[in-house]
């Protein structure tokens, strides 16, 4: 099974070039890299044209548009429909892979089933370190044990989804595989089953709640069940001053509500339009 991996960015080419430097020493390598940018940076053309000749292991493509505000799922919708191949995971541009996140995707994906991961958030200083490259992010995924005090003085969030426990270990049968809702920045399935609820819903023009938490029900809605993969495809998350706020979440909130009396599964304003949505 060949799979593309699709990163959601927005000009941050530092943490897009430590993604990708994880990525090309990943126990599994992905067959497509898909830079989904929600933007037209020239910073960030010129990186992936560098990136390309540098990290020639995988295949490096880039999917960008006008920068007129938050329009990541559009900018998503955009890249599942010229992903190249069957299975796709998604991650955002500032969380870096454990080594083993690829294959812990792929070993585990299964047709009408949604893996969903979490992430560690780590604080600004050791955030800090990894960009300056003092510390690198295998050597603190592979050896958190030692990194634990340092973590938690830098006050880490959700410090305890940096315990690694393999797919294939003996002790991932006891690993909890129910799951309430998708997390953006860590989640796949097979491109047929993203299709089947129509994309991501564009009707959603803030962050907070429309590129993941409505995914879920949709999905469940149509079939589709969620399941666990926490624990074995890890991933760190960046720190940075958060970018929105409750307000923005209410918003979101009302359309999720409206779409979830209705039983809109498929919705409207997705990669096919339908209704008020359709311009021909």
């Amino acid at each position: 099974m060949k799979c593309t991996i699709i990163i959601s960015v927005y000009k941050d080419v530092d943490s897009l070039e430590l993604i990708l430097e994880s990525l090309s020493n990943q126990t599994f390598l992905p067959n497509e890299v898909l830079i989904s940018e929600d933007g037209n940076s020239e910073e960030m053309l010129t990186y992936i044209q560098e990136a390309k000749k540098k990290f020639k292991i995988f295949e490096i493509t880039h999917s960008f548009q006008e920068d007129i505000g938050w329009r990541k799922n559009i900018a998503l919708n955009k890249a599942i429909m010229s992903s190249k191949y069957e299975y796709l995971i998604f991650i955002d541009g500032d969380c870096v892979p454990f080594d083993d996140f690829v294959e812990n995707h792929i070993k585990q994906a299964s047709k009408k089933i949604v893996l969903a991961g979490k992430r560690v958030e780590l604080g600004e200083k050791v955030t800090k370190s990894i960009k300056e490259r003092k510390l690198s992010v295998s050597k603190l995924t592979n050896k958190y044990w030692f990194y634990l005090p340092k973590l938690i003085k830098d006050k880490t969030r959700h410090l305890e989804d940096i315990f690694h426990i393999s797919y294939n270990s003996s002790l991932s049968f006891f690993i909890d595989k129910k799951v309430n809702y998708i997390i953006g920045c860590n989640w796949s399935c097979f491109k047929e089953d993203i299709l089947t609820i129509n994309g991501f819903d564009e009707t959603y023009t803030l962050p907070s709640v429309g590129e993941d938490v409505d995914l879920g029900w949709r999905f469940r809605g149509l079939g589709i069940e969620l399941k666990s993969c926490r624990f074995n495809a890890n991933l760190v998350h960046l720190y940075h001053k958060k970018r929105f706020d409750s307000s923005q979440g209410i918003i979101n909130n009302a359309i999720l509500k409206k779409n979830f009396d209705a039983n809109k599964f498929f919705c409207d304003n997705g990669i096919i339009k339908r209704g008020i949505y359709n311009n021909d």
